[in-house]
């Protein structure tokens, strides 16, 4: 089989994480790492791998994959301004994770080691699901949503659109996290969180108002 060229969105650790993701699922011949922020010094390599400036890759739409490593949600806008630009987003998953064969998991997104992802679930387009997270049946985990190391989601629940679960965190049955929402790491969260807030806590409460994610 002939390995997929692959440029990594970010320039971070969770970008060399997601690097690692990838040279250990095989498959992939990892390009180098893409920066939307702060322009490279010529010549600049991370974790051995050259970075490009967003304005300057060398490589054509159709001649590369991308996968975001970045794990705030806060990617949605570098991710979206490279779909308009014609490149397409691949599945990066960690041979260690199980995958229900009943679950879907959407382009664009990364599932690190250790992670189980149980029957009917949905994993949207360019989420993040990072170390050892459990995601419990029947859940929809929206388009750039991330969920931390750790974290436990139990069946039914519905995880909106660019909301970050934190590490370790803890989300009971048929809730719904709000898009936008932050749990803070440790959290419980024993019934639905609104869009836009951080809850912290055993049990989570509310915290702060007009939050976008992390």
């Amino acid at each position: 089989m002939v390995a997929q060229p692959l440029l990594i969105l970010g320039s971070g650790t969770f970008a060399v994480e997601t690097l690692d993701i990838a040279e250990t699922a095989g498959g992939f011949a990892p390009l180098g790492f893409v920066n939307s922020v702060e322009r490279p010094s010529p010549g600049a390599r991370h974790a051995g791998l050259p970075v490009f400036w967003v304005d300057d890759l060398p490589f054509a739409p159709d001649a590369c994959a991308l996968v975001a490593g970045i794990v705030s949600t806060q990617r949605r806008a570098f991710v979206e301004q490279m779909a308009q630009r014609g490149y397409r987003f691949v599945t990066v998953a960690h041979p260690s994770a199980v995958i229900s064969r009943r679950a879907q998991v959407q382009a664009g997104s990364v599932i690190n080691a250790g992670v189980i992802v149980a029957q009917n679930s949905l994993v949207g387009e360019n989420v993040i699901v990072n170390r050892g997270a459990l995601i419990g049946h029947d859940i929809r985990l929206e388009p750039f949503c991330t969920v931390g190391p750790g974290a436990n989601i139990a069946g039914g629940v519905t995880v909106g659109e660019g909301a970050y679960i934190g590490v370790g965190a803890v989300v009971r049955d048929h809730v719904s996290i709000g898009a936008g929402a932050v749990v803070g790491a440790g959290a419980v969260v024993v019934k639905s969180v609104p869009p836009g807030v951080l809850v912290m806590g055993m049990p989570a409460q509310i915290i702060k108002t007009n939050v976008k994610g992390l």
